[in-house]
């Protein structure tokens, strides 16, 4: 019993050791930006899946990178329809 317990704690722990939060070292922009600068919507989108895929609770992702991500998302949307 106690191996079995020993064995269900360290899969928890291991459980918690997924992708940590990403950094948010990035300045606000708006979807002007994006549209003048179309070589950084997908690094920018980059930085979205990742704070995507990770861990953390949406209301840790700092409001820069929600702001950003819309405004690329909708850059970009903006440059297909207009190509």
């Amino acid at each position: 019993m106690m191996m079995r317990s020993a064995i269900i704690c360290a899969g928890l722990l291991l459980a918690g050791c997924g992708k940590s939060t990403p950094q948010a070292d990035t300045q606000p922009r708006d979807w002007r930006y994006y549209v003048a600068n179309p070589d950084e919507i997908e690094p920018m989108q980059k930085i979205c899946r990742k704070w995507a895929g990770s861990t953390a609770s949406t209301d840790t992702e700092p409001a820069v990178v929600t702001t950003n991500c819309r405004a690329a998302a909708f850059a970009k949307s903006q440059l297909q329809i207009t190509n």
